[in-house]
């Protein structure tokens, strides 16, 4: 065996190719000598954002030929024949088996803020810095930790931003006590997604604002519901985030997400 298929084939491939959907579409790849980013999608019925997730894992194994068509590298030739032929892929395709989570979420979105990490990064930053601003400015609190807190727009707004940078915290050492496997930047993006569905809440929330329409009576009691609404929601998807970016168990996800609205709400009551 060549040094680069005992330093690299056994060690930083084997964990990419332990997914069985990078496995199948190396052997496809290996299979057709050349194939389109559609045949391989059609090929192994995967949405656009799922592989294009998967082909940026494997960057290194893959590379294109003059019609755009993705082909194997040297170092995924050797791949191939070294280790992909030697372990079982099973029958299905999925990463891991559905569950109900999966059916009110969208696991797409996912896969394209996980597909460029440093991009995805600065989007959803800036996101969180937009929402932080408008629950300040409308005076609404996008969290318990906030609403004890009198100090404006930009003090709430701050305790937003630092809100959820806590949540990232408490997560990352959680999964280090675990010894659950995971990438940072993943992590940081599975968890941030869940600022999207505020937005649900916001968007009328800003055009009452700004149109100083009165948020008295049945417009109140609707917006509350719409913002526990999206707060469920919002944690379902750092539930998702959380599941979709380490190999922790859906079970393991799901007490994760809802201990840090336990200790939200912890803290709201013993600061009351």
């Amino acid at each position: 065996m060549s040094s680069f298929e005992a330093d690299n084939g056994s060690n930083k491939y084997l964990k990419v190719l332990s997914n069985p959907i990078r496995q199948r579409i190396l052997n496809l790849v290996a299979e057709q000598g050349s194939i389109s980013f559609t045949s391989i999608k059609e090929e192994l019925i995967l949405t656009d954002g799922s592989l294009f997730y998967h082909l940026k894992s494997l960057t290194e194994l893959l590379e294109k030929d003059g019609q755009n068509f993705y082909k194997l590298s040297d170092h995924g030739k050797i791949v191939v024949d070294t280790i992909i032929h030697k372990v079982s892929v099973p029958e299905t395709i999925e990463e891991k088996k559905e569950w109900f989570i999966d059916k009110i979420t969208f696991p797409d979105l996912f896969y394209f803020f996980f597909g460029d990490p440093s991009r995805s990064l600065i989007e959803l930053n800036v996101l969180l810095l937009i929402t932080a601003w408008l629950f300040g400015v409308s005076n609404s609190y996008f969290s318990s930790i906030e609403s004890i807190l009198t100090g404006g727009a930009i003090v709430n707004g701050i305790i937003s931003i630092i809100h959820w940078y806590l949540y990232l915290f408490i997560i990352f050492i959680s999964l280090k006590i675990m010894k659950v496997e995971y990438k940072f930047k993943e992590l940081w993006i599975g968890v941030f997604v869940g600022i999207i569905p505020y937005f649900v809440y916001l968007i009328p929330t800003g055009i009452l604002h700004y149109t100083n329409t009165s948020t008295d009576n049945w417009i109140g009691i609707i917006l509350s519901i719409i913002f526990i609404i999206c707060k469920i929601y919002s944690t379902i998807f750092v539930i998702q985030g959380i599941n979709m970016s380490t190999k922790i168990k859906k079970y393991q996800s799901v007490m994760l997400a809802l201990s840090l609205i336990i200790i939200d709400y912890i803290y709201l009551m013993i600061t009351l």
